[in-house]
């Protein structure tokens, strides 16, 4: 007999079409239900998911030397989630911290007895026969230079009050990651039965699913990273100040489509043409154009994901400034890889119903 108030239901009694009915939309409401609360902490479980994808190979190789499935899944996780830890935190430094530096330092190099005062007055010089007269550079510089200095001073409070929801976002990518790596197959299987697909068109979504993800997120986040480590080798190579913070803003620029890591290395090339150090410059120019450019995105990238991006520069671009607009500065991950998914989902869908 049930312990419970409720007594068990007659198991020989069929459910009638319409408790079946009823029953579908009660889980349709269930589903919505977990969505919605799910909402406020989506970017942490999107990540989690495709972080789980990149390791499910590593996770499935060590698990046939390893017996140990909760504890590898458990090790594999804290140990990605210690790495985004440095990650983040190192470039909040060279971001922020660093970019105060040298926005303070470029003030003072236009100061009366600064390095740029010359340079400035040359071009002022030169701009005094113009029709519209000099351009003044050298103190529209300078309040450019000590804003943002002030700027990014101030930003270090919005940062620390942000620190909280980055902590909790990073507590769910690390969740998500150990429940995708240790429940992967059962996942798999209730989706074939709960989902109304055919199991086979079931297989083929999920797998196209894992396997763009894990390529999208793999191609972006390590490829941007080759990126900023090779600029990095120019801008020492060149003589360049502040190497670090433009190799971070290099890789974080590595996720704008089509520019890229343009946006970085070819102002630092122009500037070094107007400091009179045209090699440096032109070699800059050069490092960033074939090294940095052409060999992440004709070997590097090849190398990483099989093949060049799946997604159109339209349909990127949508997705990155509408992931940006939804998801924060997660977007420029999150947004191009749902973009990517739902292209996937939609070529199965094509393959599998309207080809003949």
């Amino acid at each position: 007999m049930s312990s419970s108030i409720f007594p068990d239901p007659p198991r020989s009694s069929p459910s009638s079409p319409g408790q079946r009915r009823a029953l579908g939309i009660s889980a349709f409401v269930a589903v919505a239900a977990l969505v919605a609360l799910a909402a406020p902490v989506s970017s942490g479980l999107f990540l989690g998911t495709l972080l789980a994808f990149s390791l499910l190979g590593t996770y499935e190789r060590l698990h046939l030397r390893w017996q140990r499935p909760t504890l590898l899944a458990a090790a594999l996780a804290s140990a990605s989630g210690l790495v985004m830890l440095g990650g983040l935190f190192g470039i909040l430094y060279f971001v922020v911290i660093r970019a105060a530096v040298a926005a303070q330092r470029l003030a003072a190099g236009f100061q009366p007895k600064g390095s740029f005062v010359k340079l400035m007055q040359r071009i002022e010089e030169l701009t005094t026969s113009l029709p519209f007269g000099p351009v003044h550079l050298t103190e529209r510089v300078q309040a450019w230079a000590e804003e943002a200095a002030t700027s990014l001073a101030q930003s270090l409070g919005v940062i620390a009050g942000a620190t909280m929801g980055g902590a909790l976002t990073l507590f769910f990518t690390v969740m998500t990651t150990f429940f995708v790596l240790r429940h992967w197959p059962e996942i798999l299987s209730r989706a074939e039965r709960m989902l109304p697909l055919h199991p086979k068109h079931t297989r083929v979504v999920l797998w196209e699913f894992q396997k763009v993800g894990k390529e999208v997120f793999i191609g972006t986040m390590l490829t941007g990273l080759a990126q900023g480590v090779l600029a990095s080798v120019g801008y020492a190579i060149a003589g360049v100040s502040e190497v670090a913070l433009l190799a971070t803003l290099t890789a974080i620029c590595s996720l704008v489509p089509a520019v890229g890591t343009l946006l970085v290395w070819f102002p630092v090339g122009i500037s070094l043409f107007i400091t009179d150090r045209p090699g440096a410059a032109i070699f800059s120019l050069l490092w960033g154009g074939l090294v940095v450019v052409g060999l992440s995105d004709y070997v590097i990238r090849p190398f990483l994901v099989g093949g060049h991006g799946h997604v159109p520069t339209l349909l990127t671009f949508i997705a990155l400034f509408g992931g940006i607009e939804v998801f924060g500065l997660l977007g420029l991950i999150i947004g191009p890889v749902i973009a990517a998914v739902a292209l996937a989902l939609l070529r199965t869908y094509d393959r599998e119903m309207c080809a003949p």
